[in-house]
Order: C-alpha cells, then sequence, then structure tokens
C-alpha cells in the first residue's frame, strides 16, 4: 500500500481536490470553473507518464 501511495499521491491528491467542494477557481464560474480542475488533472497524468518513462530507461 505504501509503494502504491509514493506512486500516485499525485494523482490520488488531484481526484480529493476535484471531488471537493473548495476549489481554487469555483466551479460556478463556468469556463474557469473546470480548467482548475482539468489542469490539475493533465498535470498529474504528465507526471506519471514521466516518471514511468525514466522507471522504463533506468530498468526498473
Amino acid at each position: 500500500m505504501k509503494k502504491f501511495i509514493e506512486k500516485y499521491w499525485l494523482f490520488i491528491l488531484s481526484i480529493i481536490y476535484i471531488i471537493l467542494p473548495v476549489d481554487l477557481i469555483p466551479d460556478v464560474i463556468p469556463f474557469l470553473g473546470g480548467l482548475d480542475d482539468s489542469a490539475l488533472v493533465i498535470l498529474s497524468l504528465v507526471k506519471q507518464y514521466i516518471d514511468n518513462k525514466k522507471g522504463k530507461e533506468s530498468g526498473v
């Protein structure tokens, strides 16, 4: 479980951020409300991709 959390901590926090009603930009603002949620998910997926690519290159 600890390895899972270490590997996916940013993705887990991103999902929690989307679920919670508190946002940097409130979701009631039509376009901008979803923009911060989307950006956070995209950044976490990019980080996960980079981490996986580094792991494959190092042979882990």
